[in-house]
């Protein structure tokens, strides 16, 4: 409007210097370039008149700030995405340091209970409904057997220790063991394989007195 008014009241100066700004702006040019720029639109004028150059000139100039928006909205997009992946890590992160440390706590708690006890405390995960189970064997006869559960090449995660089966009316049924609890740890030891916790067992089980 302000270039159109300026060739309505002959105002030629005005409308040059109007036009070299659109030039520079829908081109890009450097502070040196803009005599060139100058000189082309002078050319320009003379050779296809004021109001078409005008047109040509606004349309680079709204091109050149669409791209520039466009560019700067990339940008923020990009910018939240990073902060949004940045504060999942940090959230992951939080609850996986939370979860090491019920571990090592509860993993504590089992092994002063089996010293000031004399049993074995073997802690179960009895699953997202049952949670976690402290259960103490007093007799060697634990009344159980273990397996590897998980980690097939349709599951998800490492495998884990498992209560395979449990001895009908033996020890681990009375005190109410259930098949597929998850062996998190024995004494306090944590459970890291299936033979591993075999031995760790049945090694902990020989020191406690016959019924």
């Amino acid at each position: 409007l302000c270039v159109e008014h300026c060739i309505r009241t002959a105002d030629f100066a005005r409308t040059l210097q109007l036009l070299s700004s659109l030039a520079i702006m829908g081109s890009y040019c450097s502070c040196e370039e803009t005599q060139k720029n100058i000189e082309q639109v002078k050319e320009d004028i003379e050779q296809r008149g004021m109001m078409a150059v005008v047109e040509e000139k606004v349309v680079l100039a709204a091109s050149s700030v669409e791209s520039f928006l466009d560019e700067k909205v990339a940008e923020a997009e990009s910018g939240a995405k990073t902060a949004e992946a940045a504060a999942k890590t940090a959230e992951e992160g939080a609850k996986k340091d939370g979860a090491e440390v019920v571990d090592a706590t509860l993993g504590a708690a089992a092994a002063a209970a089996a010293a000031v006890t004399g049993t074995v405390v073997v802690e179960f995960d009895a699953g997202s409904n049952g949670g976690v189970k402290m259960v103490s064997f007093k007799t060697p006869q634990v009344g159980l057997a273990l397996v590897l559960s998980g980690g097939g090449c349709c599951a998800s995660g490492k495998p884990k220790v498992a209560v395979k089966a449990v001895d009908k009316k033996g020890q681990a049924e009375t005190l109410g063991v259930l098949k597929s609890w998850k062996v998190v740890s024995i004494n306090g030891t944590p459970v890291t394989g299936l033979d591993q916790a075999q031995k760790l067992l049945a090694v902990c089980a020989a020191k406690l007195p016959q019924a």
